[in-house]
């Protein structure tokens, strides 16, 4: 376990001391996403069931930001160690696949809800939230980080360049987050054109929903079908990560 403890602490070390490109960033964006739609904005939009549009929206944006620290994590170290070619460095070692994969997704995990912790903190700074499920919000924040860290391990090494990160961002998970009911409710969009129906058939609409219920108490959709459908994701894609390890998928060309 040396060995492993050895990966999972690389992994930590190099995000936590560039924490001023790893971690700050996404902090400052999720406190102006705080500041724009929930002070800004939010009391003009008046209150969702029985809290204020600020209490609301705040799950939806940690869940997101959870999200996508989660995954960039792991996707820029997987591809960077094959483009700098230091791969061939834990290759080489006593390491077996799972191991590689596993401590470098549970680095990914860390990075996730670190930040994510660190926003439930600078939330209390502009409202207060009741943490009605405590052990089921902690249920959450393992499970979507281990489904997002596992995800971007895949795309880590499937992509065949730096922008192929970006791109699987920019072009499937944002528009998944984005319409998974982060900034609003079902019943809002109630009758709109296309907006409903893609929200309804959205999976990350059950997870952002769940996670909201661990918070507030209250949910569009049924929290254990979100938490089935995290479980399910982290599951699959953590062994699917591992397999492409040991498969040796793009580690030795």
């Amino acid at each position: 376990m040396i060995g492993f403890y050895t990966l999972w602490k690389r992994e930590m070390v190099r995000y936590l001391k560039g924490s001023l490109d790893t971690i700050a960033p996404p902090i400052i964006s999720t406190i102006l996403f705080i500041f724009v739609f929930g002070l800004a904005l939010g009391s003009r939009l008046g209150a969702v069931g029985e809290f204020p549009y600020i209490q609301f929206m705040l799950p939806g944006v940690m869940m997101m930001s959870v999200i996508m620290n989660s995954f960039y994590n792991p996707a820029y170290s997987v591809f960077q160690s094959r483009w700098q070619g230091n791969i061939a460095d834990f290759l080489a070692s006593p390491l077996s696949y799972s191991q590689m994969a596993v401590a470098t997704i549970l680095a990914g995990m860390c990075r996730g809800m670190i930040v994510g912790l660190i926003v439930l903190g600078a939330a209390f700074a502009f409202t207060s939230l009741p943490l009605a499920h405590p052990g089921l919000m902690a249920l959450y924040l393992v499970l979507v980080s281990l489904a997002f860290a596992s995800f971007g391990c895949i795309v880590g090494l499937w992509t065949k360049g730096w922008d192929g990160v970006n791109a699987v961002s920019i072009f499937l998970l944002d528009p998944l987050v984005m319409l998974g009911g982060v900034f609003y409710s079902l019943e809002m969009i109630r009758g709109v054109p296309i907006l409903e129906v893609l929200t309804q058939i959205n999976p990350f609409t059950y997870i952002t929903g769940g996670f909201r219920y661990s918070l507030l108490g209250i949910a569009d959709t049924d929290p254990f079908v979100g938490l089935g459908i995290t479980a399910m994701l982290g599951v699959g894609l953590l062994l699917a990560s591992i397999a492409l390890f040991w498969r040796g998928y793009h580690l030795k060309h």
